[in-house]
């Protein structure tokens, strides 16, 4: 008898235990103005890497009950909202607010447009941080509609660009990297993708366009304070641009400070599928942006972050949903003795053919944010360009979210 009432407690915390563990907070993202859902929100629950989702189709999220007290919102083209926890239990209808741009921007026209992208990207190349090997912290996540499981890869390689190789390809659009290999590891692996799109880049070694600007429609504007310009570019009906964007340029140097690229999906509904592998592939979104920060008077890439989904269908009319989450962070300058000598051709395939170098968790390291100390020490100072071998003892933080773009390669012409 004893025995039963024991099993029967035992069944019962077992039972509630499950019951805590599948409890989620629900919610909804919507456009402030226009009350329409929005589709692909990142929801940031958690301070690890992985506390994310995303927003469904009818803008429905969903996060752990325990989830961090300070829940963030972002979307291309919005405003970053973060908002308690408890706010959501009370009002699961989370609005969000276009990001304004300044006051009266004002079109521009193709040739004004291509000549001051061209001077833009002509002037950042010229200014990138040379001959000293820069730490990047790569996180890849791909799922399937058709599989529970995801492929989820963690990668720290270093980009070295050679003052030389430089010169030579100042004018062409790649810029020439060198990418050596660090750590690399799987949390989580199904079968490798099938898909063409993977011929995507990860690092920015691409300063992408937007194509023939006279495909698009120029918008110029500047901030409040004059230290940035503003480039909005929305595609023109009837031709052959695909996406909008905003490009975000400093006005004390004219070199790029960001890019932002988003497919538009009624343009990209209307494409002809590809056929690859025995099927049918069509691209339903494509989302992108990287960012530059300055380093004395040179830049290097601080974050690139990529999104893209699309949809597959065999000869039995079965279909798959596919999508792919890519962010790439600065992690600091390191010496060329830590450098693999594997060279990475950057490109996202290839993180599907490294056996992984370790079994710890790399990413997890933190790292120092204070900028100041990293002069000292170090051979590089403020105002000057880093000796060869020189080396920041330790590393700067970037920016979580501004993170990517990676996959550059997917949004050229």
């Amino acid at each position: 008898m004893l025995s039963k009432k024991v099993a029967i407690i035992l069944f019962a915390l077992i039972s509630c235990i499950g019951l805590s563990a599948q409890i989620y907070i629900k919610g909804t993202v919507v456009d402030k103005d226009t009350k329409k859902a929005i589709p692909d929100v990142i929801v940031q629950y958690g301070s690890s890497s992985q506390a994310f989702t995303y927003t469904d189709a009818k803008g429905q999220f969903r996060i752990p009950e325990n989830s961090e007290n300070i829940i963030h919102f972002l979307y291309f083209g919005y405003k970053t909202k973060s908002i308690p926890r408890t706010s959501i239990l009370q009002n699961s209808k989370i609005e969000l607010e276009i990001s304004p741009l300044s006051l009266d921007p004002v079109v521009i026209s193709p040739d004004d447009a291509d000549k001051l992208l061209d001077q833009a990207m002509l002037n950042t190349k010229k200014k990138l941080v040379l001959d000293q090997p820069i730490s990047y912290l790569l996180h890849f996540i791909q799922n399937r509609s058709t599989d529970t499981l995801q492929n989820e890869i963690y990668m720290r390689y270093a980009s070295t660009l050679n003052e030389k190789d430089l010169k030579k390809n100042l004018k062409k659009e790649r810029v020439p990297y060198v990418f050596n290999l660090i750590e690399i590891m799987r949390l989580q692996k199904t079968e490798t993708p099938t898909s063409d799109l993977y011929g995507a880049e990860y690092h920015a070694s691409h300063l992408f366009t937007f194509g023939k600007s006279v495909n698009n429609e120029t918008f110029k504007s500047y901030s409040s304070d004059s230290s940035l310009i503003y480039l909005r570019i929305e595609p023109l009906k009837g031709r052959d641009g695909w996406a909008k964007g905003e490009i975000t340029i400093n006005s004390s140097d004219m070199t790029i400070a960001s890019m932002e690229i988003e497919s538009v999906d009624s343009i990209l509904s209307s494409l002809p599928h590809r056929r690859y592998m025995g099927k049918q592939v069509k691209t339903l979104k494509k989302l992108g942006r990287f960012s530059f920060k300055k380093f004395g008077d040179q830049y290097y890439m601080s974050d690139c972050f990529t999104y893209y989904k699309f949809r597959s269908t065999d000869e039995h009319d079965r279909q798959e949903d596919v999508s792919y989450y890519c962010d790439v962070d600065f992690r600091g300058f390191v010496e060329k003795d830590q450098l693999r000598k594997r060279r990475l051709g950057g490109y996202c395939q290839e993180l599907f053919y490294f056996p992984d170098s370790t079994d710890k968790p790399f990413w997890l390291d933190e790292f120092d944010e204070d900028l100041a100390m990293q002069y000292q020490g170090s051979g590089m100072a403020p105002n000057s360009k880093p000796k060869k071998g020189s080396v920041w003892k330790k590393v700067a933080k970037g920016s979580a979210f501004a993170a990517v773009v990676a996959a550059i390669a997917l949004f050229v012409k």
